[in-house]
């Protein structure tokens, strides 16, 4: 157990590149986290560890870790992959260590989740950010965080809705629509009453990389490439409702007649 001690910058491009969300990104960083360390900035000293001396584990480790809040009021743990990032943060939100200047903890990375993932109760604690304020920041829910702990990554889907789809990506379809009768029907009507579309399909969908269990997906057919897409996409969305089956979303996707737009 350190104040501070570097660990690998690598460690810090792979949080960054977990950003991105999909599966294979989430595992590269549950790999990483099984290897390298990460730290804790600490509000209290640790009794019977001397700074800067390496201390062997061998029972239950209590810490008490200092939190960031957002401007709602909640708060998350916080762990850095670098001294210097959480030195800029201390620096920023006047973070000490008993009164005095910040100490951090330097823990194996994995066990440095779990003792955030114990914390995290989404009700006083709502997350675990890994280098918070960097380019590298990276937000996990509680059910993310207990993935990567279990060594079961999943996809982080908050950072999945800006990425347009990578061409390596599989799309798996699953038998039926995932749709009841009458909300199929509703879909139908709503379509048929929208100006540039020729035609449609409902599939149940599985991609690996960016889902969690298989879900409906609506390719819209256009006849006519001008056609309001978000429009045509919003009168589908108000017509259902908030009544779709778990997990409770539609992928609405776009082609032009005789191909994929």
């Amino acid at each position: 157990m350190t104040q501070t001690e570097q660990t690998p910058r690598i460690l810090t491009d792979v949080v960054a590149a977990a950003r991105r969300g999909l599966r294979r990104d989430v595992a590269v960083l549950t790999s990483a986290l099984a290897q390298g360390e990460l730290l804790m900035p600490l509000r209290k000293d640790v009794a019977g560890a001397a700074e800067g001396e390496r201390v062997e584990i061998d029972g239950p480790l209590e810490l008490s870790p200092h939190l960031i809040s957002d401007e709602e009021g909640r708060h998350y743990a916080v762990l850095f992959t670098e001294p210097e990032l959480m030195e800029s943060v201390a620096a920023g939100l006047g973070w000490q260590t008993d009164g005095g200047e910040l100490k951090g903890c330097t823990l194996p990375a994995h066990l440095a989740c779990e003792m955030s993932l114990d914390a995290v109760d989404e009700q006083t604690v709502f997350g675990l950010v890994v280098n918070p304020g960097d380019d590298s920041e990276l937000f996990l829910r509680r059910s993310e965080l207990a993935s990567i702990v279990a060594g079961q990554p999943l996809p982080l889907v908050g950072y999945l809705a800006d990425l347009p789809p990578l061409e390596d990506e599989r799309i798996l379809v699953a038998e039926g629509t995932g749709l009841s009768p009458e909300i199929a029907s509703e879909i139908e009507q709503c379509l048929g009453a929208q100006s540039g579309v020729a035609g449609h399909r409902v599939e149940r969908t599985f991609n690996p990389e960016r889902d969690l269990e298989p879900h409906p997906t609506l390719t819209i057919v256009l006849s006519d490439d001008a056609a309001d897409r978000r429009a045509i996409a919003q009168a589908v969305i108000a017509s259902i409702g908030e009544r779709l089956p778990p997990p409770g979303y539609l992928d609405i996707l776009f082609e032009e007649a005789g191909g994929e737009a």
